[in-house]
């Protein structure tokens, strides 16, 4: 489980990040509805206005990030969203242990 706020990784135990010390989701969360989004909801809600439209856009076009397109509208699950921000994660902490190796040599 990660923080929601930080994204510091937190035993699943806890109920508070140990670096931020926002509250974490507890066991049964999982049983809440799935949420979906919109281009819009997915900027306001779930990245909390750090990405603009253009960038969402342009991540779309790219065919970067998942999502549905449905009658026209443009979708994004919660769920693969979670997915694909680990995966992001991972990719950068694995350029930064790269860089890290690189400048040690």
């Amino acid at each position: 489980m990660y923080c929601q706020e930080c994204g510091t990784k937190a035993n699943e135990t806890a109920k508070f990040c140990s670096e931020c010390g926002r509250k974490l989701p507890q066991a049964g969360a999982e049983d809440r509805p799935a949420r979906v989004f919109t281009v819009k909801t997915v900027i306001s809600d779930y990245f909390h206005g750090t990405l603009k439209t253009t960038k969402i856009r342009e991540l779309i076009r790219k065919n970067q990030i998942p999502y549905a397109k449905i009658d026209g509208k443009i979708l994004f699950r919660e769920e693969a969203l979670n997915k694909w921000m680990e995966e992001q994660e991972q990719i950068s902490l694995g350029k930064i242990s790269f860089r890290l190796v690189k400048a040690i040599k």
